[in-house]
C-alpha cells in the first residue's frame, strides 16, 4: 500500500468507496472545505484503489461541503493497462455532487528522472519571517492552524496592497507534525494561488476555485517545501496562476495550477 496523508483521516468504506469527515481543520474559516482538502481525499482515495502512484489530478469544484459534513467518495478505474492507470473520483454530500476528480497513475521505473529548471535562490525557512494572517478573525480552527508558512520573497497577503506584484513571490510551507511529498500532501498545501493573483492586483481579494490541477514529479517526503508562486492572468474576475513546489535540496517536487472567481464579499479585512 501507499503511503497515506494522516491529516485526512480518510476512511475506507469497501467497493472503492471512501469516507472524509469534514472537520474544521480541514475547511476554511469562511465554513465550507477547504479545496486543498478534496484534492487530497481524491489523490489518496484514488491511489488506495489502484495501489499506483498518482502522477496527475485535475479537480473541478461543484458544491462547498460545509463543516461537520460527510464527504462520500466513488473511486471509478476508468482505464487500466500494464503500467498506467485513469481513475474518476466522484465526491457527493447527501448524494449532491460537490467536486470530481480525474487522476492518472503509473508504475512505470522511476530511474530515468530529469530536471530542467533550478529553485531561486531565497533565504532559508528560520530566517523568513512568518506569513501575516490574510483576514482578521480566528484562524486557529481551520486549515490556516495547521501550516506553518514563511514568506520567501515578494510581498504577499496585507502587505501587498496597493503595491502589485511583479517579481519572484516564494513561501516557505509545511503540514505540522505530517511529511508533504505524497500527492494528497502536495495538493493540500498548493491551494494558495489565489493569495498570488491578489498580491499581483495590490489587493486582498478572495476566491472560490473553479479547478485545480496538480503534477507530481517526486513524491519524497520532506519537511519544508518552497512554493514559487506565478500570477498569469486575470479577465471577467476569473483568476489563473501556476506554481512550482521545491523540496528542501532543490528537487522539483510537484507543478500545480488553478483557476478561481476573485471575490471580496466574505473575505473583507477590517
Amino acid at each position: 500500500m501507499l503511503p497515506t496523508f494522516d491529516l485526512l483521516d480518510l476512511r475506507p468504506q469497501g467497493d472503492d468507496r471512501y469516507r472524509l469527515q469534514v472537520r474544521p481543520d480541514l475547511a476554511t474559516p469562511f465554513g465550507f472545505l477547504y479545496g486543498g482538502s478534496g484534492i487530497a481525499a481524491s489523490a489518496e482515495a484514488a491511489e488506495q484503489t489502484t495501489d499506483r502512484p498518482l502522477q496527475w489530478i485535475t479537480t473541478q469544484f461543484i458544491g462547498s461541503p460545509p463543516p461537520d459534513s460527510t464527504v462520500d467518495l466513488q473511486v471509478a478505474v476508468v482505464a487500466g493497462g500494464r503500467a498506467t492507470t485513469q481513475t474518476q473520483v466522484s465526491a457527493t454530500v447527501d448524494g449532491e455532487l460537490m467536486f470530481t476528480s480525474l487522476c492518472a497513475h503509473t508504475v512505470r521505473p522511476s530511474g530515468d528522472g530529469a530536471q530542467f529548471i533550478e529553485m531561486p535562490t531565497v533565504p532559508r525557512p528560520d530566517d523568513c519571517p512568518p506569513m501575516t494572517p490574510p483576514f482578521d478573525i480566528d484562524l486557529s480552527r481551520s486549515f490556516f492552524g495547521t501550516l506553518d508558512r514563511r514568506i520567501a520573497a515578494g510581498r504577499i497577503g496585507p502587505a501587498a496592497i496597493d503595491s502589485p506584484q511583479r517579481g519572484l513571490m516564494a513561501i516557505w510551507c509545511r503540514v505540522r507534525d505530517h511529511a508533504t511529498g505524497s500527492p494528497a500532501s502536495q495538493g493540500f498545501i498548493a491551494d494558495i494561488i489565489p493569495l498570488a493573483i491578489g498580491a499581483a492586483l495590490g489587493a486582498l481579494p478572495g476566491a472560490t476555485s473553479l479547478d485545480n490541477t496538480l503534477r507530481v514529479i517526486d513524491a519524497e517526503p520532506t519537511d519544508w517545501v518552497l512554493l514559487e508562486l506565478v500570477a498569469e492572468g486575470y479577465h471577467r474576475s476569473i483568476g489563473h496562476g501556476s506554481l512550482r513546489i521545491w523540496g528542501e535540496d532543490g528537487r522539483l517536487k510537484g507543478i500545480a495550477q488553478q483557476s478561481a472567481i476573485i471575490r471580496t464579499s466574505h473575505h473583507a479585512r477590517t
